[in-house]
């Protein structure tokens, strides 16, 4: 069994990495949502850039926000043409109606507000154009649904208005709430090899909630936690096998 190094938290590089997990759910909702050329495309908590990066491909006319410079320097790097501003979900630098597709992935299941983060990508939405929204099931992978229980449990909860949207159920209703005429939902699966411990600790890192329970506890009692959950899991070639459940739901804006 290989030795985990605890490397001091990199925000950017660790994006990086789950947004290359969560890569078939950008697939899956992008097949579905099905932009071609000129239509006007809006990424919000865009990241680094991957989702964008598969919608330049349709000839989709392409922008982006994220609360974080960082990581959209990075996706400025790998898309230089496309308009990325730094923005919170829940307050959009655009005009009612500007797009005519908007999607957020892994981001609207963290802000203290989700009712009003829906509502206000509804409101960059044109009439009859299309919101989706994906998320990473609470409990995708046994592995990992054990280590972020344990470190929930070790830090304060931040508090929402509302309930949280950890599921497709809940994710449906905000989406209503929102005034959005929720026409589709699916759920897509993949199985993720971990290379070693060393590509699951990076990737279990660039949660936020992990990332907050770093700040709060320290690296090093968060990766005593991970090892407690992982370590045991590792396969005779020092690679770790998880099952991902993701969901996504499409609502038709209606004014």
């Amino acid at each position: 069994m290989g030795t985990v190094q605890v490397q001091p938290h990199d925000r950017t590089a660790r994006t990086r990495v789950r947004e290359e997990q969560v890569r078939p759910l950008y697939a899956a909702t992008l097949a579905a949502l099905g932009a071609e050329p000129g239509t006007r495309v809006l990424h919000v908590g865009c990241g680094t850039g991957t989702a964008l990066s598969l919608v330049a491909f349709t000839g989709a006319d392409l922008a982006g926000t994220d609360p974080s410079a960082d990581l959209l320097s990075m996706a400025r790097d790998r898309l230089p043409d496309v308009d990325l501003r730094a923005a919170e979900t829940t307050e959009l630098p655009y005009d009612r109606g500007c797009f005519d597709q908007v999607m957020a992935f892994d981001a609207i299941q963290y802000a203290a507000s989700p009712a009003v983060a829906v509502t206000e990508l509804a409101r960059v939405t044109r009439p009859g154009g299309i919101v989706a929204i994906g998320l990473w099931h609470n409990w995708s992978g046994r592995e990992a649904s054990a280590f972020l229980s344990a470190v929930r449990g070790r830090v304060p909860t931040p508090p929402t208005e509302g309930p949280p949207v950890h599921d497709l159920f809940r994710l449906r209703e905000v989406m209503v709430e929102a005034g959005l005429d929720v026409f589709a939902s699916a759920e897509v699966t993949h199985r993720h090899d971990f290379a070693s411990l060393d590509d699951a600790w990076n990737s279990m890192t660039a949660s936020p909630n992990v990332a907050r329970a770093i700040q709060i506890m320290g690296i090093e009692a968060a990766h005593e936690i991970f090892m407690a959950n992982f370590a045991t899991m590792q396969r005779t070639d020092g690679s770790i096998q998880q099952e991902h459940l993701f969901q996504y739901a499409l609502g038709r804006a209606t004014s």
